[in-house]
């Protein structure tokens, strides 16, 4: 592990998609570069929310770490199921531990991600199918034409099994945990 040579700094890490970092390079040329753009961001951020109330960390917060060495086989099944659950090995590792353990059954932030804008466009089709439905009501009302009475029954069929998708979807990124289940 590499040693910060500057007292008194902090360093910090992250992962970024390679599509978004390259944006964030030609951005950040003539400009100081990366670490540069990096620093003033969080300096004026900081200085932005001087004045306002901070979360403390929560009680019980990851502080402790244990080293576990796998094989190399061992290693390439960990991340492919990773990668499966968008999320890196230590995450996936973290994520099946705490769930054998009882201590956490929800949904990992990768699936969560991936999840999230599936039922947000399953709101907006249910949304869609609503608008039909009223435009066709009034359309019905106005000239009293009943032929569309059957094209009306297919909408509100669609609609019944949209919100049963939707509550599918929420059910899973409230807890996935049959992910998890294994054979002792």
């Amino acid at each position: 592990m590499a040693t910060n040579p500057l007292p008194n700094t902090a360093t910090l890490t992250i992962r970024l998609d390679a599509d978004a970092l390259v944006a964030f390079d030609s951005f950040a040329v003539g400009r100081g570069g990366r670490s540069a753009v990096l620093r003033q961001m969080i300096e004026q951020t900081v200085q932005e929310t001087a004045g306002r109330p901070f979360i403390d960390r929560p009680e019980g917060a990851a502080s402790n770490r244990v080293s576990v060495r796998f094989t190399d086989v061992e290693i390439a099944v960990i991340a492919h199921r990773a990668s499966q659950r968008s999320t890196d090995r230590a995450g996936w590792i973290k994520a099946l531990v705490r769930r054998h353990l009882a201590l956490k059954s929800r949904v990992d932030d990768g699936l969560l991600a991936e999840l999230a804008p599936i039922r947000m466009q399953l709101l907006r089709i249910g949304r869609n199918l609503n608008q039909a439905m009223k435009a066709a009501n009034a359309s019905m009302l106005e000239t009293g034409d009943k032929q569309i009475e059957p094209e009306l029954r297919r909408i509100a069929d669609m609609r019944m099994e949209i919100s049963e998708q939707v509550t599918a979807v929420g059910d899973a990124m409230r807890g996935d945990a049959s992910y998890w289940t294994v054979a002792d």
